[in-house]
This record gives C-alpha cells, structure tokens and sequence, in this order.
C-alpha cells in the first residue's frame, strides 16, 4: 500500500512523518460501495497494525479517481503501490509514510470446488494465473 500526494500538495502542507500527523491533512477517503462504510487507512506503527479514520474534504468509491484527485494537488491518496508507481516514477506523485505503510498479501479467489466448474469461473482463474506478477 501506498499514500501519494502531489508535489503541489507537498508544497502547501509539509509531508506527514508519522500516521498521527494525517489528522492535519485532506484525506482522500474511500467509502465501499455495497456498505456505505469510510476505509480506515491501515499501518504499522511500532510492529502492529494500527487503523486510522482519516478525515478529508473529499470521500469517493473508485480507487482511480483517488489518483486523478491527488494527481491535482486535492489531497493525500491511500491506493495500492502498483497503481501509484507509474505516477510516481514520473514524479507526478510522491510517496510518504513508506516506512510504515504495510505490505498487501493479495486477493484470494475462494471457490467450492474443482469439479464441474462453470466455464466463466475456469476462464477468470486461468486468466488470474497467467497474469500473475
């Protein structure tokens, strides 16, 4: 995982050096879809998680847009490292809190069972295994 801002926004409010400090920033808050529930953005402080409610002045459902808004200077994006990398190899975006933002394992695809496994779920999980990275 991830949190970006733009240089713009860097400029205007110094980087946070630790999670607390978050609480003196725009946040650019995630809220799920199917639950209405706000992410709290997850670290590691001290080797344990630990969860912050975030507050900002803008609160969407689709991780890209969160880019889009930090690529503007609106605030600091928590997103996955893969889909900020580009950005910030560009020097688009600059990462912060690197040394505590924790490691994402993955997805997992649960499914019952390997018999009679309709075509479309035995396409997805041939597809996931050959784009895996």
């Amino acid at each position: 995982m991830a949190v970006v801002a733009s240089p713009a926004y860097l400029r205007r409010f110094s980087a946070p050096q630790h999670p607390d400090e978050l609480a003196h920033h725009n946040c650019l808050r995630f809220r799920f879809s199917g639950t209405g529930a706000i992410y709290k953005w997850e670290f590691e402080v001290d080797g344990r998680p630990v969860e912050y409610e975030v507050q900002g002045s803008l609160t969407i459902s689709d991780t890209l847009f969160s880019l889009d808004a930090a690529l503007e200077g609106v605030g600091l994006a928590y997103t996955f490292e893969q889909l900020a990398e580009p950005h910030v190899r560009a020097r688009r975006l600059k990462r912060v809190l690197t040394e505590f933002s924790p490691t994402f394992p993955g997805f997992y695809l649960y499914y019952p069972s390997r018999h009679d496994q309709p075509s479309k779920l035995k396409a997805l999980i041939e597809y996931v295994d050959r784009t895996q990275v």
